[in-house]
């Protein structure tokens, strides 16, 4: 008798054991398929879309020689054009954005942004033998628009065509003001914050030494194609300058300086300028001329 009542016991024992390891098993399956899945996508193409940031935003890699160079577009409700923004010397494309009152006040004047990872760059048009080895490794200006800003139109991921503007902060600045002077017809307006123009006014910054020569040994360089101010009568695209009286890194002289060419050189050109009291090279002065370079920019929808 007591062995016909154990023999029910474990009957039902063995029944939930097998249940048991049957779920274990099917739940270990399924998470080695997913993994599988994850595994199989490595590694990205040069061009492919990576991951959504937040909403509306993506992350698309492109590559400058071997250098990965992620490029971020903000996308905006009904844009009515692209803005291009510029970093600086080192700068995280879109510090910008943590930093300034930028992204969220475009993104609501219905401007899509775009943020580039130029690194080291000094936006050069192209790099030479005087160049340092290590200053080679970032892009150029050519590059940015011919493999970037072109192939995203082109692709249809930035929008309206042909109708952007550009802005940059400190060496990004200085990008803003050249890239409007190389391609008028790329851009309706550019915005320049604490750039520099002209080389020559600083025979001894190291980021124009080590990108060109010695200046005394390379004038024609130092003068020549990268010269924003000496180039300043072939300027055609409307600009925004703005610096802080009380920069430290890098000097006033090079934005009035500039202002004052483009205005010798080249009168009929829209112009507008602002040179703060009080104000340095940093975030709180760039975030005080947001809503003016949102403004500027409106000029030209």
């Amino acid at each position: 008798m007591v062995i016909k009542k154990n023999i029910p016991k474990k009957i039902i024992i063995l029944i939930l054991l097998v249940f048991f390891v049957s779920f274990l098993f099917s739940k270990y399956f399924d998470a080695s398929q997913k993994k599988q899945v994850v595994a199989s996508i490595n590694p990205p193409s040069k061009d492919s879309i990576i991951k959504p940031l937040k909403l509306n935003d993506t992350v698309i890699i492109k590559y400058y020689k071997k250098l990965k160079v992620p490029v971020t577009i903000k996308y905006a409700k009904n844009a009515i054009g692209t803005i291009l923004v510029l970093p600086g010397w080192n700068f995280p494309d879109t510090q910008w954005c943590e930093k300034t009152l930028l992204c969220e006040k475009a993104l609501i004047m219905n401007y899509n942004l775009l943020f580039v990872e130029m690194q080291r760059s000094v936006y050069l048009r192209e790099y030479y033998p005087q160049t340092k080895k290590e200053y080679k490794n970032f892009p150029t200006r050519t590059w940015l628009i011919d493999s970037v800003l072109k192939v995203l139109q082109d692709k249809s991921l930035i929008y309206p065509k042909n109708f952007n503007f550009v802005v940059g902060l400190s060496t990004g600045g200085r990008g803003a003001a050249i890239l409007g002077l190389d391609y008028p017809s790329y851009f309706k307006a550019a915005a320049s914050l604490s750039g520099d123009f002209d080389p020559t006014l600083q025979k001894n910054d190291n980021l124009m030494v080590f990108s060109l020569g010695p200046y005394d040994k390379n004038r024609k360089l130092w003068e020549g194609s990268d010269n924003i101010s000496r180039r300043a009568k072939e300027m055609k695209t409307p600009i925004y300058i703005g610096h802080g009286q009380n920069d430290k890194t890098c000097p006033i002289i090079q934005s009035i300086s500039f202002v004052n060419e483009l205005k010798k050189q080249n009168p009929n050109l829209i112009v507008k300028s602002n040179f703060p009291k009080n104000m340095g090279h940093d975030y709180k002065y760039w975030d005080s001329e947001v809503d003016s370079i949102i403004a500027f920019f409106n000029q030209f929808k």
